[in-house]
C-alpha cells in the first residue's frame, strides 16, 4: 500500500480518483487546490502526488515546482491529471518536474497503472531500498505562499542572468569584447576583486579588475588560474581591464596595501565548449574571506553553461 496525495478543485474528480486509488489499496489524502496539495505533501510525505493543473490560488504547475524544488519532497513522483492536452501544456509540465501526464478522459486502469509505474520507477532508482522520508512538517497557507514567492523570484533572477549572458553573442563584436562583456556581467551579479577568462589553446588570459588590488594578490590569482589550464603565467598573453574599462596591456603598477595584500577567496570553473571539451577556465578572487557564498556560487553555476558557449563561439569565429 502506498500513500497518495491528490489535488483537484472538482469534488467529483476527487471522489473518482480517491475511489480508484483506494480500490488499489492505497491511502489517499485529498486537497482542493495547490496550496492544500503542498501542505498535505509535507504533512504526510506520500509516495506519489496527483495534481490537477487549473486550481484556485496555486496551480498544479506551481505546486509541482515548489515540491520538486525542496529536498524533502523532490523525489516524490508527481502525476499531472488535467483536461489540458496541448503540446505547450505537456512541455510546461516537464519543465515543472512532472513525472507523468494524464488527461481527464483517463480510464480507471490507466490511472492505477500509472501510479504503479511511478512507484516502481522510484523503487528501481533507489536500488530497491525504502524511500528516505523527511519528518512531517505542518505548513500554514502563508508558509506555502512564501515558498511560491521565493521560487518565482529565484526563477526570475535565473532567467535574467541567463538572458544577460546569452545577449553577449548578439551585442559583442569579437572574442575580446565578448570576454569583456562576460566579465562585466559577472561583476553585476557576483562581484569580485579580480576575474579572468583563460583560454588554454590560445594561451591568453583576459582579466578584469573590479577593485583596486595589490600586486601580490594579482600574482597569486594569476598563478592559481593558470595552473587550472596547465599553463605557466609567463607563457600567457595577458590583457587587463581596470574596473569597467577597456582591456589594456597588463599593468605593473597595481596599488599595494595591507588590506589587499593577499588573495583570501578564490573560485574557478571550467569552460566547456561544443562537445563538452574544456576550452578554458573562468576564475574569480577576492581579498575578503568567504566572499563567494551560496548565492554567488549558485549564480556562477547558472552562468557556466551559457558563458562557455558564448566564449567558445567567439573564439571559433576568431580563428
Amino acid at each position: 500500500m502506498a500513500t497518495i496525495v491528490i489535488a483537484d478543485d472538482s469534488p467529483t474528480l476527487r471522489r473518482i480518483v480517491t475511489s480508484v486509488l483506494t480500490k488499489e489499496g492505497h491511502e489517499v489524502h485529498a486537497a482542493e487546490d495547490g496550496i492544500g496539495a503542498v501542505q498535505k505533501v509535507f504533512e504526510h510525505q506520500p509516495d506519489a502526488v496527483v495534481l490537477d493543473v487549473q486550481m484556485p490560488r496555486v496551480s498544479g504547475f506551481i505546486a509541482a515546482r515548489v515540491l520538486k524544488d525542496d529536498w524533502q519532497t523532490a523525489d516524490i513522483p508527481v502525476v499531472m491529471l488535467t483536461s489540458l492536452d496541448a503540446a505547450a501544456d505537456r512541455y510546461w509540465a516537464g519543465q515543472a518536474g512532472v513525472d507523468r501526464y494524464l488527461t481527464k478522459d483517463f480510464e480507471a486502469g490507466e490511472l492505477a497503472a500509472t501510479i504503479s509505474e511511478v512507484l516502481m520507477a522510484g523503487q528501481a532508482a533507489r536500488g530497491g531500498r525504502p524511500a528516505l522520508k523527511a519528518d512531517p512538517l505542518e505548513l500554514s497557507e502563508e508558509d506555502v505562499l512564501s515558498r511560491v514567492c521565493d521560487l518565482l523570484d529565484r526563477k526570475l533572477f535565473e532567467s535574467s542572468v541567463a538572458q544577460a549572458v546569452t545577449a553577449i553573442a548578439a551585442t559583442a563584436n569579437g572574442l575580446e569584447q565578448s570576454v569583456a562583456a562576460l566579465l562585466g556581467v559577472l561583476q553585476r551579479f557576483v562581484g569580485y576583486d579580480l576575474a579572468a577568462v583563460l583560454l588554454a589553446a590560445e594561451k591568453v588570459a583576459y582579466v578584469a579588475v573590479g577593485k583596486d588590488t595589490a600586486q601580490e594578490h594579482y600574482t597569486e590569482f594569476m598563478s592559481a588560474a593558470a595552473e587550472a589550464i596547465s599553463v605557466s603565467p609567463p607563457d600567457l598573453s595577458t590583457r587587463v581591464a581596470q574596473a569597467g574599462g577597456e582591456l589594456v596591456e597588463d599593468p605593473e603598477d597595481l596599488p599595494n596595501g595591507p588590506e589587499q595584500a593577499e588573495m583570501a577567496t578564490y573560485a574557478s570553473m571550467p569552460l566547456r565548449g561544443h562537445g563538452g571539451a574544456v576550452v578554458g577556465v573562468l576564475a574569480l578572487s577576492s581579498a575578503t574571506k568567504n566572499a563567494f557564498g551560496e548565492t554567488a556560487l549558485s549564480t556562477l553555476k547558472l552562468i557556466e553553461g551559457p558563458a562557455a558557449i558564448v566564449i567558445d563561439n567567439a573564439r571559433l569565429s576568431a580563428t
